[in-house]
């Protein structure tokens, strides 16, 4: 993401493990008991999560660490950001991130100045729903959040839908497209005479799920 809407985030880099049973082999009278093996949904490489499971939720945990790291990134550390678009974009999505990423860079001369002097962000993969998949291309979309704060800039948040195209291709995720897919609600608890009031604005996120993968 490299829009004026998400340069807000920081990473929220985090990676899933998706649990696998092997069959229990006969040999003779001896059967080898099943054991869980763990698989990582996401490496790390050069400094930056690649997703490496080409499963439904393998594409969630990349979308999730792709996205996390390309809003911290894209303004605030470009070295991260361009090894991010090195290592899990498209070459031609890649090309068109680092060239939006600099001009933001450029145009936004005051959270520009906020990072120099000490501002600091956050960035929150709220929920998401995984619209579409097969094992070489899926589409998702994204409630994302970024809050900043800093000794210079009064503190700020915003929340979006983004959707994400990814391609399986040589053994991992790449993020072929990403852009801002529509306004979401700020996630608060609102309550109306003495009852949580369910905004209707919050209809967008139907079928969504939160990320629960726990630190990495």
């Amino acid at each position: 993401m490299t829009s004026q809407t998400r340069r807000l985030a920081l990473t929220v880099a985090t990676a899933a493990a998706v649990v696998l049973f092997a069959a229990g082999i006969l040999v003779g009278r001896t059967t080898v008991t099943p054991r869980p093996v763990a698989v990582n949904a996401v490496t790390i490489s050069d400094g930056v999560p690649v997703g490496v499971l080409d499963t439904p939720a393998g594409a969630l945990a990349a979308s999730d660490n792709y996205l996390a790291v390309e809003a911290q990134s894209d303004e605030q550390q470009p070295a991260l950001f361009a090894a991010l678009a090195a290592n899990t974009f498209t070459p031609a999505f890649a090309r068109t991130a680092l060239r939006l990423a600099s001009q933001d860079r450029a145009s936004d001369s005051a959270v520009m100045g906020a990072y120099a002097h000490g501002a600091h962000a956050l960035a929150i993969i709220a929920a998401r729903r995984l619209d579409s998949y097969t094992p070489s291309r899926a589409v998702i979309t994204t409630w994302i959040g970024g809050v900043l704060w800093g000794p210079t800039i009064t503190p700020r948040q915003t929340w979006n839908l983004a959707s994400s195209t990814l391609v399986w291709q040589d053994g991992h995720w790449l993020l072929a497209n990403n852009h801002i897919a529509g306004i979401a609600p700020v996630p608060s608890i609102v309550y109306v005479d003495g009852t949580n009031n369910q905004a209707a604005a919050f209809s967008v996120l139907t079928g969504m799920s939160a990320p629960f993968y726990g630190a990495g």
